[in-house]
């Protein structure tokens, strides 16, 4: 009895999967078949295209004539430097007008500048200095013995290109001994200067001491 009651019990599943198969079949099958009913009842469709006609071309071959190159002319020629002519006949034929010189403009015309005056350098930038050949000795004012006024005059000279004194002015002043300072110095005597083996004008300074005995 139990053995009986179990391939009872078996039995529905059994069933049950073959009713599976043969739905799952007759699903596969009905599918198919309305695929292809559905394709084929699709009206067949055709396009249709046509090319545009093409133009008639047609190729003409067309002679060009070589370019011609033109020379330009030449530049024209410079004109001739006249020459003196040796034949009397042509200088008669030449006529020259007639101009009138006021020489009482030229007198009004300015003087010309005077000459420029020799550069005068100082003591210490000529290539060899002047030198003292004599220095004249100053006279002792009366008047400063009398106040017994002592002191040192320093007088800057211009020695000129042959050594004499051109110019004298006081450079360090002592009141009531200057003129007797400068008065000296213009007698003093001197080698001139020379800068690049040429004699010069040159400045100088020569003090002169005054001191009563």
């Amino acid at each position: 009895m139990g053995t009986k009651i179990k391939a009872i019990q078996k039995l529905p599943e059994a069933d049950l999967r073959l009713k599976y198969k043969k739905v799952l079949e007759s699903g596969i099958v009905i599918t198919l078949i309305i695929l292809m009913g559905t394709f084929y009842s699709f009206k067949k469709f055709e396009v249709s295209f046509e090319l545009p006609e093409q133009p008639d071309i047609t190729i003409e071959s067309i002679d060009i004539p070589q370019t011609q190159q033109f020379q330009r002319p030449p530049p024209p020629s410079r004109p001739a430097i006249p020459v003196e002519a040796d034949e009397d006949d042509v200088l008669d034929d030449v006529t020259i007008e007639d101009t009138d010189v006021d020489f009482d403009a030229m007198e009004e015309l300015p003087p010309p500048p005077p000459p420029e005056d020799d550069e005068v350098f100082e003591f210490f930038a000529v290539s060899e200095k002047p030198e003292i050949r004599h220095k004249q000795t100053p006279v002792y004012p009366d008047l400063a013995k009398k106040a017994g006024i002592e002191g040192i005059v320093v007088v800057t000279v211009t020695i000129g290109k042959t050594g004499d004194v051109e110019n004298a002015r006081i450079f360090k002043s002592q009141p009531m001994l200057d003129e007797a300072a400068l008065a000296a110095a213009k007698k003093c005597k001197f080698k001139p200067a020379k800068q690049r083996d040429k004699f010069v004008k040159v400045k100088m300074n020569i003090p002169f001491h005054f001191k009563l005995k």
